[in-house]
């Protein structure tokens, strides 16, 4: 387990978050890992619970306490003599603790990206609180140590951009102020640095009434006298051919530590990620930071993998250049690859040189400009993996978290421009996808715009159709750098690059990829990992994969013949989902073919649970797909998703889209009208799905009339619906119509027998009704059809809850088939049952609960009978026929 006290307290059991159940198991924990893993005392426990003031059962009440965090933190919490101990090697200020005693500049920097906000906060007391303000102390003792070791590296510049937030957080810190003035006199500010000194007289003197200490007050001389001292440490005069450190370089804490740390540990370390990420500021960044222990020099060469108008640097011609920068002379380079190799390799033998590869094509291109030499960095950036470099550490680089996005932006714009209008500056880091070229150019142009406000940025972001022309400037563009990423493709992946933009899925996986592309599983494979090697793609899981929103944007500009494409897409998931579907409701019956495809380019859904994780995983695709042209066909045989999960919202919504797309075809017209009625049902809304089912019925007369079986399932639905209306005389009429319809479908003969069964109890034919329940559960089990088996059971509980006969063993059978297959609204119907027959308010709290999430009028029902157990059953759930109760729920199934 790890365990964090740099921020709010948090404790992690892999990737999962520990919930810690309260404020005082919350004190408890902080109390014992403050310890470092030493003993604790009872007593110190005692304060931080209680702080002066703890109950006579104070004692007691800890042993409570540290049982209760046993149980969730197994192995961590030991005893030992007076108090209780945890091992200490899992908290994060232990981590922070060894790397700030490294006393470098990547330890420290990695020490401080630990840190997410004020220690411990949100937990209470007033020990803790003194103890956290240590470590708060603590963590900018270790600032100011790294703001030390930065000014001895040369990197005033990017302090004078971040001293002052500092400043700003912590006023009286005066050696913050002392480093400020310092780094502002290296970057020839000397006015600038004394004006820092007499800001801070004029705060301490309103303020605090008193002068500057002395420290700071000889600084303040020694800037007025410009004493030599104060300059930078003259270094090695090896050259250097760095370009400048951005100084509003903002964010990347976590890469920056990473990538800083790598530099000790490896002589490579390669930066690989899309276009405008930010590899070459970041390694730019790395470059300054660590250019001190280089003093022979620090060389960039720009390899020009990605490079309008240019070619990739041959190796041998890189090779020149890098010989040339170290003061070689023309006329001694030799000719030749190997020869022009041997030489970079000697003359960095003996030096410490850094070496930053910018915008590499590839390893092959990188492997002749490595220096053999032990005291030698290189650094790489590409937009392609670079594959093999053996003793390279790689670091990828992603899009910015929203926070370092945020920050640099308002970096760019103005702090207070964008602090001016939060909202707006998070949907425009939103637009930009948090990638750092497209924020520095959107914020660029807004700088450039006194009278744009950020929402107007916003909103001509907000139109997809142009944001890739929002996002130029001059001779820089994000669809510009797209477009070099682009031309490195061969054409098999151009082509599949244009079709993921057309593509519905938020991710996509490679048999989706095959049917949209034409070609095998295999083939589509490999292509998309071309693409995920050009950061072109990203991945979140091992196979699935996903396109940034502005390369998206740019895929969908390109050129391509969609037509057929699309068809073969909505082909393919026509047959997947069908196949899922079928382990759903393996017994349901689909009312229309569809397109058959080979076993081996279709996911395999061996059993429920990968049936219903295919479809959450393809849900983006699969709504778009029904929604659109020839998507009703998909929209029917999603129904059995829809309902087996409670997505009543879109099984509602998808078909009554799919109606307007179908007016011509009346098979289609008499599906959907029958399935929105049956949503009506479950979402009790007996009257539209009357009117749906009869809408279903005239399309069938009109369509086609010999179709017995779909009029017989349209009226034991009708009947059903009735039914729920308590028109249970009409409800007869139209089961018994329904039963006297030859067709062969066991399961909707069965279902029809139950609803039948259901109307004769409620009419006071108990024989009758219990026979007819009987026989229904019969035929269910004698053709294995778990799915109307649950539904026969849930009818028959309420029918011997209604005839006061014993219903809690039909329930209990309903609840277990109905959890084995998962469906939701029927577990919570068999709860509901099940609170009836056995006064158990419990089973009404786990109802209530599955019926709240899946937002369907019975929880309000549910939530009654539990605020008002004493009140009859008919008043609560509104029953307008008091001697037909009980009526505990409307289980009827619809077929």
């Amino acid at each position: 387990m790890e365990f964090r006290i740099l921020g709010p307290l948090e404790v992690w059991s892999g990737r999962e978050r520990v919930a810690l159940g309260g404020p005082q198991n919350e004190r408890l924990l902080a109390a014992l890992l403050l310890g470092g893993g030493r003993v604790v005392p009872l007593a110190a426990l005692v304060d931080a619970l209680w702080d002066e003031d703890p109950p006579p059962t104070a004692k007691h009440q800890v042993h409570k306490v540290i049982a209760k965090l046993r149980q969730l933190l197994p192995g961590i919490i030991h005893t030992d003599g007076p108090g209780y101990r945890v091992r200490a090697d899992a908290v994060d200020l232990e981590r922070f603790e060894r790397l700030a005693a490294t006393g470098t500049i990547a330890g420290l920097t990695e020490a401080l990206s630990l840190w997410r906000g004020p220690a411990l906060a949100g937990v209470d007391g007033a020990a803790l609180r003194t103890a956290a303000a240590a470590l708060d102390e603590r963590r900018l003792a270790v600032t100011e140590e790294l703001t030390d070791l930065r000014l001895a590296a040369g990197e005033s510049a990017a302090l004078v951009v971040e001293l002052p937030r500092l400043i700003e957080a912590n006023p009286y810190r005066e050696r913050l102020r002392a480093q400020l003035m310092i780094a502002l006199y290296r970057g020839a500010r000397q006015a600038d640095a004394l004006a820092v000194y007499q800001q801070t007289r004029a705060l301490f003197d309103e303020e605090l009434g008193v002068e500057p200490g002395a420290e700071l007050a000889e600084l303040h001389q020694r800037v007025l006298r410009a004493d030599p001292a104060l300059d930078l440490p003259a270094r090695d005069t090896g050259r250097s051919t760095l370009p400048y450190d951005l100084p509003d370089f903002a964010g990347r804490r976590t890469e920056l530590a990473a990538v800083l740390a790598a530099t000790e540990a490896a002589p490579i370390v390669a930066i690989d990620g899309m276009a405008g990420v930010g590899k070459t500021a970041l390694a730019v960044h790395v470059a300054h930071r660590v250019a001190a222990r280089f003093p022979h020099g620090r060389l960039l060469l720009d390899l020009r993998g990605h490079t309008p108008g240019a070619v990739p640097v041959d190796p041998e011609v890189a090779l020149a250049q890098l010989l040339g920068m170290l003061g070689v002379a023309e006329q001694s380079i030799p000719e030749g690859l190997e020869q022009r190799a041997a030489r970079w390799r000697a003359e960095l033998a003996d030096r410490k040189v850094l070496l930053v590869l910018d915008n590499a094509a590839s390893a092959a291109q990188v492997r002749p400009l490595l220096p053999s030499g032990p005291g030698c960095l290189v650094v790489i950036t590409s937009r392609r993996r670079l594959g093999v470099l053996d003793g390279a550490e790689v670091h990828s680089l992603e899009p910015m978290p929203d926070d370092d996005a945020a920050v640099l932006f308002a970096n760019v714009v103005g702090v207070r421009r964008a602090a001016a209008e939060p909202d707006a500056a998070a949907e425009v880091v939103g637009l930009c996808g948090r990638l750092p070229l497209a924020l520095r150019i959107a914020a660029t142009r807004l700088a450039a715009r006194p009278v744009w406000t950020v929402a107007d940025l916003a909103r001509r972001l907000r139109d997809a159709s142009g944001r890739l022309a929002q996002l130029t400037v001059a001779d820089r563009g994000v669809g510009a750098a797209f477009a070099l990423s682009h031309q490195q493709l061969d054409p098999d992946e151009q082509r599949v690059l244009a079709l993921l933009g057309r593509h519905p899925g938020s991710e996509f996986e490679k048999l989706s990829v095959a049917a949209l592309a034409g070609v095998s599983p295999s083939r589509a494979e490999e292509l998309l990992e071309s693409l995920l090697d050009a950061h072109l793609l990203s991945q979140r899981t091992a196979d699935r994969y996903t396109c940034h929103d502005l390369v998206r944007e740019f895929a969908l500009e390109l050129p391509a013949d969609e037509a057929e494409p699309m068809a073969r897409l909505r082909d393919f998931y026509l047959a997947a989902t069908t196949a899922a579907a079928d382990r759903i409701s393996p017994e349901g019956r689909r009312f229309d073919p569809v397109i058959a495809l080979p076993p081996a380019e279709l996911p395999r859904v061996d059993g429920l649970d990968q049936a219903l994780a295919w479809l959450a995983a393809e849900h983006d695709a699969l709504m778009a797909i029904a929604g659109g042209p020839h998507g009703w066909q998909l929209t029917l045989v999603l129904r059995a998703y829809f309902e087996h999960r409670g997505h009543f919202g879109q099984w509602r919504a998808t078909h009554e889209r799919a109606l307007r797309e179908t007016t011509d075809n009346l098979r289609a017209t008499a599906l959907l009208e029958f399935n929105l009625a049956a949503v009506a049902m479950w979402t009790e809304r007996p009257d539209d799905g009357m009117t749906h089912l009869r809408r279903a019925m005239a399309a069938v007369d009109a369509g086609d009339p010999v179709d017995q079986q779909l009029r017989a399932t349209i009226l034991t639905n009708q009947g059903m619906l009735a039914h729920q209306q308590f028109r249970d005389v009409e409800a007869t009429g139209y089961l018994r119509a329904a039963l006297a319809i030859e067709h062969d479908d066991v399961r909707v003969r069965a279902l029809t027998v139950n609803n039948l069964a259901l109307t004769e109890g409620r009419l006071g034919a108990a024989d009758k009704a219990m026979r007819h329940h009987r026989e229904a559960l019969a035929l269910a089990r004698a053709a294995r059809l778990p799915t109307a088996e649950r539904g026969v059971l849930l009818s028959m509980g309420e029918t011997a809850l209604r005839l006061g006969l014993p219903a809690e063993e039909a329930f209990r059978e309903a609840l277990d088939l109905a959890r084995a297959g998962r469906f939701r609204i029927q577990e919570a119907l068999a709860l509901d049952g099940l609170a009836h027959a056995t006064g158990d308010q419990g089973h009404w709290r786990a109802a209530l609960a599955i019926l709240t999430d899946l937002g369907v009028p019975r929880a309000g029902v549910v939530a009654r009978h539990l605020a008002n157990p004493g009140l009859p059953c008919c008043e609560l759930c509104g029953e307008p026929d008091r001697a037909a109760h009980p009526q505990p729920h409307r289980t009827a199934h619809l077929p």
